[in-house]
């Protein structure tokens, strides 16, 4: 078959079939693009200050929200793992 090229459908329209949103053990987690890492959502905190363990709220993917513990160098707990500031937004 011959190289038919490439056809334009224009800047609107996804290039990729990349997901930018999945449910990571229950918890909803987003992307800016294919190549960017996987984050979770904070949605809140409680009230203890930086630099103290404590809590936050984490988006779920149903929509709902989930109190998971936070340490003292801001990683928070999700399904028995750690994870830094580099992988949730808030």
């Amino acid at each position: 078959m011959a190289d038919q090229g490439t056809f334009d459908f224009g800047p609107d329209v996804p290039r990729s079939g990349v997901a930018l949103k999945r449910d990571f053990h229950g918890f909803a987690q987003f992307r800016e693009d294919e190549h960017s890492p996987w984050v979770f959502y904070v949605c809140g905190f409680d009230s203890t200050v930086t630099g103290e363990a404590g809590q936050c709220t984490v988006l779920r993917a149903d929509g709902g929200r989930e109190c998971v513990p936070i340490d003292a160098e801001d990683r928070i707990t999700i399904a028995g793992r750690k994870y830094g500031r580099q992988h949730w937004n808030h």
